[in-house]
């Protein structure tokens, strides 16, 4: 793959400064933009907009790193360097056991350490306007679900961003850049990376982290992002099938 590509080794300092920036922008944009705006009387629709602009960087960014070491626009290509290579036999396996394990273990380190959880949520709880975006059955996005089935549109647009921004960024493109700095030990330090992202929800970064370690170790073992697209996707999938059972009366 190097062949193809001019692929140039991060310094772990790099990879900490991004890590931490996408962190401080969702931080700042969670707990001031989002804020201002409703305070401001914004549309709840330009508040959701802006709520997930920065899926929409990370997705931006990723291409332009992409192109930028002089890869062509084609599909080939992009899934070489980004490393999605089909799904075969265990591979399978640890696909399945990841979506099991992560969900487990999030919910093991709640449960274990639910004090500290509550402590660390207590100490920077999320803006209500925020926590109003997701989909408690009635609103999404701030808008009731009952009979408005272009929000399940507007969750896909979120989702898209969240799953395919992330994983083409942190794992397509930073990836294979950490690998060639820190080669065996790119699992231990991506997955801390990846976990210190979400320090802008510090007691959700307490309960990624086992899965984040676990689902890096899966990633560098067998050289193929496809295993965290599809586990990232199908954990990420579980808000759509509660907004459309939402939006069909169930």
């Amino acid at each position: 793959m190097q062949a193809h590509t001019q692929i140039k080794p991060i310094p772990f300092l790099t990879s900490l400064v991004i890590f931490l920036g996408a962190a401080m922008l969702f931080l700042i944009n969670e707990r001031v933009v989002i804020p201002y705006l409703d305070k401001n009387g914004v549309s709840h629709l330009i508040q959701f907009l802006t709520y997930i602009s920065p899926f929409a960087l990370f997705f931006l960014a990723a291409l332009y790193g992409y192109r930028r070491e002089g890869n062509p626009w084609n599909w080939k290509a992009l899934k070489t360097r980004f490393r999605y290579k089909p799904i075969k036999g265990k591979m399978w396996l640890w696909t399945i056991l990841f979506v099991a394990i992560d969900t487990a273990s999030y919910i093991a380190v709640y449960k274990l350490a639910f004090p500290l959880v509550k402590k660390i949520h207590d100490a920077f709880p999320t803006p209500e306007v925020v926590t109003n975006f997701m989909n408690n059955g009635e609103t999404f996005a701030g808008f009731n679900v009952q009979g408005n089935w272009w929000l399940l549109g507007l969750y896909l647009v979120l989702f898209f961003l969240n799953v395919v921004g992330e994983e083409i960024l942190w794992r397509g493109y930073l990836w294979p850049r950490q690998e060639l700095t820190h080669g065996k030990y790119t699992w231990i330090v991506h997955g801390l990376l990846w976990t210190s992202f979400h320090l802008f929800a510090p007691y959700n970064a307490v309960m990624v982290l086992p899965g984040a370690l676990f689902m890096s170790y899966i990633t560098q073992k067998y050289q193929n992002n496809t295993i965290f697209l599809i586990s990232h996707a199908t954990l990420n999938g579980i808000p759509l099938i509660m907004l459309l059972l939402s939006l069909i009366h169930i």
